[in-house]
């Protein structure tokens, strides 16, 4: 019986193997993030399987293979390269390594791949140097991530008393519970109107600043339970 698969997907990441082969990084649609060999890709500086083995391109790719390191057989490009510069790049390349160290091998995870896609190109259409612009972009596709892996905070109740979070009082934001009530003036301590505004993307808001910095910290300190505090 065969055990060659067809999947569609992007490269996430590659490194050298042995001689003259690739170890590569995918997120596929079928099959979330697959390990792969890609066998003389290194060596050959005119293969066509090297010059498909690029981040942000969307091929199809042929895998075989019983264990979780497959074979990378022929490769098919599905879509031109999506092109991105300045921060809107390195945006893509912190969104590829969050992906490489935070999806378990070999899980589908359908909603999480859409939405890695929707964030890419929404970030091709913007102003690609402006990081404020694109903020809003990679907090969307963290706050996916959180979500599909299941550490995505409740935004709508107070995690202690159950109460909705109120606009006229203020939240701390603990990663192993979520939000609950606190006094203003402590150390992080986030208005509930910002926590809201969080909550619905709206970073356009008076306190639009206060809104970007705390939907970073939030993700900072979610993410660190899944991929640790080492630096990305």
């Amino acid at each position: 019986m065969s055990n060659r698969q067809q999947l569609s997907g992007y490269v996430l990441h590659k490194r050298a193997y042995r001689e003259t082969s690739l170890l590569v990084d995918l997120f596929t649609f079928e099959q979330g993030r697959v390990a792969a060999v890609a066998k003389g890709a290194r060596g050959n500086s005119k293969s066509d399987r090297k010059s498909l083995l690029q981040p942000l391109q969307k091929n199809e790719f042929e895998l075989s293979g019983r264990t979780n390191l497959k074979n990378l057989g022929r490769i098919e490009s599905l879509a031109g390269s999506i092109r991105l510069s300045h921060n809107a790049l390195y945006c893509a390349f912190y969104m590829n390594e969050l992906l490489c160290r935070a999806l378990p091998e070999a899980e589908p995870i359908e909603e999480l791949f859409l939405q890695y896609e929707a964030s890419l190109q929404a970030m091709a259409q913007s102003d690609q140097s402006d990081l404020l612009a694109l903020e809003p972009k990679l907090r969307e596709f963290e706050f996916a991530m959180l979500d599909a892996l299941g550490y995505l905070p409740d935004f709508h109740y107070d995690a202690n008393s159950g109460d909705a979070i109120s606009a006229e009082r203020s939240y701390s934001f603990d990663p192993t519970i979520g939000f609950t009530m606190c006094f203003a003036d402590i150390k992080m301590a986030i208005p509930g109107e910002v926590l809201i505004a969080v909550a619905e993307g709206d970073y356009k808001l008076p306190s639009q600043n206060l809104a970007r910095q705390a939907a970073k910290v939030i993700c900072r300190q979610a993410l660190a339970q899944i991929i640790g505090n080492k630096p990305i």
